[in-house]
């Protein structure tokens, strides 16, 4: 090689980490932006919980073993979750921007033309913008897989395959990740490797059976394997066609239209292997690994979504775990098209892809443009907040801030401090329980004597169920304060206090 052209691939590589580093610091300034002027997380009462499992599982170590918590997303954050609900916000928005240079990375390892337009292609899908401030799973899982997905582009497939192997106790969804990259190690002649796959899934296993005495426990305590045999809770169905149809919501229509492209170029790579073409390397990556992990986690998602099985809700945020793939997907097509060497078609893509993921964000997120922020946040608050704050300060005033608090919102053991995981023996050393735990039942409540009740037409309606009239007619519980909502009945809340003593 001469000098001329080493010194030109010198700059060409500097040019590009240049500009990634400046696409990661713009996506940074985004997302601080979004976590100062946001009211509440996103993900709802889930933030709030992933949180609380956190927070609480150093006094409760059989948390770290909850599969609907996620044990790798518990065990990281728990702690952060010592200092403040901020510092796990933080950790997500950490690894979200981890995730979209991790996939620079491959980009740039496997010679992708501009893989600079990666870190935006990750960092401004519209599904990772609404959910990076959050304590959500997904940004972890999105991090673990872009590691992988470079691993894999290196070529180190053992390592690849033992960090895989704990996608399972990533989230869920791991399962079908792991099916995905069954086909892309058979491929490439590693299927003597496969074993690593099960590895990490396999000692959390036995180390869940030899902790909980359950030999099962991995299956029987999976919450959608749990939530299909208990069948306790619809929570609807849909078009197999959903999350097709919002595409506009998950990687946006630019993006979209670039992984279109990918998959008929990928149909015509497979027609010329046919013809004993020569394999090329990123192309196999695109046929073998990307597009199957794609796609089929975005089956399987359609399919539970459409049947109304596993706990399937319809939600939009599951394919933010997947943004490094889809923006891999989507870069392939910006490198083919490039590849041509035509100079305005290269400096346009950029342009666009620049632009493009920057305007698409935020109406996909359902998100203002950040110049409307002053008077619109990016994310909305709980509009029964208000009233819950009147609830306290009437709680607090009268007296009643020491007794056990009881409620159906885990908002209020986040912003309280409180333990809501207790020990059934010694329910003393309890400080908060959910309504659903109150036995309606005529002498079979075992809650404290003596405790406060928030209900709310919400919350307490819905997930307890507690439906007002129930909640009155409850021996011992005496409504002593009402705060209506002046936006709509179902944010109204009230207080009751319970006062009975045994006989």
């Amino acid at each position: 090689m001469s000098q001329k052209t080493l010194w030109s691939n010198f700059f060409k590589v500097r040019r590009n980490s240049s500009a990634a580093i400046v696409a990661l610091l713009g996506i940074t300034l985004v997302y601080l932006g979004v976590a100062f002027t946001a009211e509440d997380p996103a993900g709802g009462q889930d933030s709030w919980n992933h949180y609380l499992f956190a927070r609480w599982c150093f006094k409760h170590p059989e948390l770290m073993l909850d599969l609907w918590a996620k044990p790798f997303f518990t065990i990281l954050a728990a702690p952060f979750a010592q200092i403040s609900i901020d510092a796990v916000y933080a950790l997500n928005m950490v690894a979200t921007l981890g995730a979209a240079w991790m996939t620079y990375l491959t980009g740039r390892k496997l010679g992708m033309r501009n893989p600079w337009t990666l870190v935006l292609l990750v960092g401004l899908q519209p599904v990772v913008l609404a959910n990076v401030y959050s304590a959500l799973t997904e940004p972890t899982n999105a991090l673990v897989l872009s590691v992988i997905l470079y691993l894999f582009a290196s070529h180190r497939f053992k390592t690849a395959l033992i960090i895989a192997s704990f996608l399972p106790l990533v989230r869920s969804e791991g399962l079908v990740m792991i099916a995905c990259i069954v086909p892309y190690v058979v491929s490439r002649k590693q299927w003597k490797s496969l074993y690593w796959l099960f590895s990490g899934t396999l000692v959390f296993a036995i180390l869940g059976a030899i902790i909980t005495k359950e030999w099962d426990y991995f299956f029987t305590h999976n919450p959608y394997i749990k939530f299909e045999k208990e069948g306790v809770f619809d929570p609807g169905h849909g078009s197999f066609l959903h999350y097709i149809e919002s595409q506009r919501y998950i990687t946006g229509i630019w993006i979209t239209i670039l992984m279109a492209f990918a998959l008929f170029l990928s149909i015509q790579y497979v027609v010329q292997r046919l013809q004993n073409k020569t394999p090329h390397e990123m192309s196999q990556l695109l046929v073998w690994l990307w597009l199957p992990l794609f796609l089929g986690y975005g089956f399987v998602h359609s399919f539970i979504w459409w049947t109304g099985t596993m706990g399937s809700h319809g939600l939009h945020r599951v394919f933010m775990a997947v943004a490094p793939v889809s923006a891999l997907i989507a870069q392939f097509s910006i490198h083919r098209m490039m590849s041509y060497d035509v100079r305005f078609i290269n400096i346009s893509l950029k342009v666009l892809t620049s632009l493009g993921c920057f305007f698409i964000a935020f109406p996909g997120a359902q998100m203002p443009y950040p110049w409307k922020w002053n008077s619109q946040p990016p994310i909305e608050g709980f509009p029964g907040n208000k009233n819950l704050e009147k609830a306290f300060t009437f709680i607090d005033s009268a007296g009643y801030k020491q007794l056990p608090l009881v409620h159906q919102i885990p908002q209020i053991n986040v912003k309280r401090d409180l333990d809501p995981f207790f020990d059934a023996s010694n329910l003393n050393d309890a400080s908060t329980f959910y309504i659903w735990s109150i036995d309606k039942r005529p002498g079979y409540d075992w809650l404290p004597d003596s405790l406060v009740v928030i209900w709310d037409n919400f919350h307490a309606r819905r997930d307890a169920p507690m439906p007002l009239n129930e909640m009155r007619a409850l021996e011992g519980y005496k409504e002593i304060a009402y705060f209506p909502s002046n936006r709509d009945s179902i944010y109204d809340v009230r207080v009751f206090l319970k006062s009975r003593k045994r006989n």
